[in-house]
């Protein structure tokens, strides 16, 4: 799929936002080490686990949290591992998380 995507378009890049390698296999039967994608964002939102899943996102092209998260973005600034911070409205309204977001880092 990624082959014929990017001959039809060189230009669009396959990115993926998923678990960690084990547990993307293991409980989603998501193999994307081996899909070829372009670039990797590790999906954090168990804050549970949130420190044992960071050791995924420094190979990786950044982390994705939630937006019940925003505790942690300080953290997460300044961690020279972090190459970028995706955010996901949980609530299901992107404009408000991003004004919220917008107001947190002025």
């Amino acid at each position: 799929m990624v082959g014929a995507i990017k001959q039809a378009n060189p230009k669009v890049s396959f990115d993926i936002c998923h678990h960690n390698p084990y547990w993307a296999k293991r409980y989603f039967a998501a193999d994307w080490p081996n899909w070829n994608a372009d670039r990797v964002f590790i999906q954090v939102y168990n804050d549970a686990n949130f420190q044992e899943e960071l050791k995924y996102v420094k190979d990786s092209a950044g982390i994705a949290i939630s937006d019940q998260q925003f505790n942690r973005l300080k953290e997460l600034i300044n961690n020279p591992d972090i190459k970028s911070i995706l955010v996901f409205p949980s609530d299901g309204k992107p404009e408000e998380t991003a004004y919220k977001l917008k107001k947190l880092t002025e």
